[in-house]
């Protein structure tokens, strides 16, 4: 079976042991929980995005086209519109 070696502080490791306790599992059984958890949220934030090969080339053609001479009114007033932050 695969293995994750960690090299840890003493306090870190402690916060971990203790965390784990007051769940009433392993150090092994918290650590897996809780990085099992972190990947999935990952995931769940930021999802891969998968395209049949006809809609990969789309994007590919739509990317690869020339601008449009005219720019979209609504793309000019968003860029021209003052950052959010900047107020």
């Amino acid at each position: 079976m695969p293995q994750i070696n960690l090299r840890i502080s003493e306090e870190r490791l402690a916060l971990i042991d203790s965390a784990a306790a007051r769940r009433g599992v392993t150090r092994t059984e918290f650590v897996l929980r809780s990085s099992e958890a972190a990947a999935v949220d990952v995931f769940a934030q930021n999802p891969p995005i998968v395209l049949s090969p006809g809609d990969y080339q789309a994007f590919v053609d739509a990317l690869d086209a020339p601008l449009s001479s005219t720019p979209e009114p609504a793309l000019t007033e968003l860029f021209n519109r003052p950052a959010p932050w900047a107020s």
